[in-house]
């Protein structure tokens, strides 16, 4: 007699060969799967085997039967859902970015009937606790998170994404964790901005100047893309993290380079002013860029030369991604990417004698 071995049963290799398709997206809501007789042939199994792996995918809502037609994927929203709410947790550390994330999101959601319930975290991690517990007692479908500093250490974060619960996080990721991230692409906008110092104005001695540790994803992603850009062009990168608030103490440091590229536009802004305060001209003895198009980038004297962030496209990509996750429960790409716009103004030394 032949042993039953540990080998898979076929019917289930069928099962999980058209679940694949489904989930990847090759077979769309009302596409009609192969049919009984070309999978037993595919897979050389009896029809009751082929019967038996669509007969359980019928039960478990991916597929539709028509008589005498064949099976088809069914759409997914029919199914019972936890309710029509989306947890959505803000960072309150960037109001521009966590607005217009927001209104991605809710010009997403709000067409397919569902709401947004937000909440702000603030740095410190125990009232964010009850936060969360708040959501998962409202029961909702599923969550958008803008990590902060602390994220990383909220086990209810870590045991959302162990329990494959939706949940994506927008504008950075959180180390340690295979979560579902939206981000700008960090990386490629401060390659550009950087290689537009060196290419354009010949700057060599260039400064990464950071608030946040470089353990942060979107920092850590710029600082290699300047890194990159300098390596390519034989230039120098210095990282610099500066303290909150001793701004102004670092500028007698910063003088000797020819260039800084501050990690974000405020930090740029509070450099400049240092460095004025310090009798040094920028863009004349020293160029400064940003990294963020902050809506007063433009009126600021001189005029900042940065790397635009879109907070709106990042928001309605995290809701897209959510849907995705609330319907097949996977995707199979993890970490997707906004792009950034590199946006010249005369910080670094361009256009000037436009406004002299």
């Amino acid at each position: 007699m032949m042993s039953a071995g540990r080998q898979k049963p076929m019917y289930k290799v069928v099962k999980e060969y058209l679940l694949g398709k489904i989930k990847t997206g090759e077979l769309l809501p009302d596409d009609r799967v192969p049919s009984e007789k070309e999978l037993m042939e595919m897979f050389q199994v009896s029809r009751i085997t082929v019967r038996k792996a669509i007969d359980e995918l019928v039960i478990e809502g991916y597929l539709y039967r028509l008589q005498g037609i064949g099976s088809f994927v069914r759409k997914r929203e029919e199914h019972e859902r936890a309710s029509n709410l989306i947890g959505i947790f803000l960072s309150s550390a960037s109001d521009f970015l966590s607005v217009g994330i927001l209104r991605g999101i809710e010009q997403h959601i709000s067409g397919l009937g569902f709401h947004a319930v937000v909440q702000f975290a603030d740095e410190n991690g125990s009232s964010e606790k009850e936060k969360f517990e708040r959501l998962l007692e409202l029961n909702v479908a599923g969550f958008i998170v803008f990590p902060h500093v602390s994220t990383p250490q909220n086990e209810l974060v870590k045991r959302l994404v162990v329990e494959k619960r939706p949940i994506v996080f927008v504008d950075r990721t959180v180390e340690g964790l295979d979560g579902y991230s939206v981000e700008s692409d960090n990386r490629k906008g401060a390659y550009d901005v950087t290689k537009h110092l060196i290419e354009v104005h010949g700057y060599k001695r260039i400064a990464f100047v950071t608030w946040e540790k470089s353990k942060v994803s979107s920092v850590r992603d710029r600082f290699q893309g300047a890194t990159l850009a300098c390596s390519e062009a034989n230039a120098s990168l210095a990282l610099v993290e500066a303290e909150r608030g001793k701004v102004k103490e670092l500028c007698h440091k910063l003088k000797d380079f020819d260039a800084i590229f501050a990690c974000t536009d405020l930090l740029a802004v509070e450099i400049m002013s240092g460095l004025q305060m310090h009798g040094v001209q920028v863009p004349r003895d020293i160029a400064v860029v940003g990294f963020d198009d902050l809506p007063f980038s433009v009126f600021i004297q001189p005029s900042l030369t940065t790397v635009r962030q879109y907070p709106e496209r990042m928001g309605e990509k995290a809701a897209a991604i959510l849907f995705s996750l609330l319907s097949w429960g996977e995707i199979p790409i993890k970490k997707h990417y906004v792009p950034t716009k590199l946006i010249v103004r005369n910080s670094c030394g361009c256009g000037e004698h436009h406004h002299s």
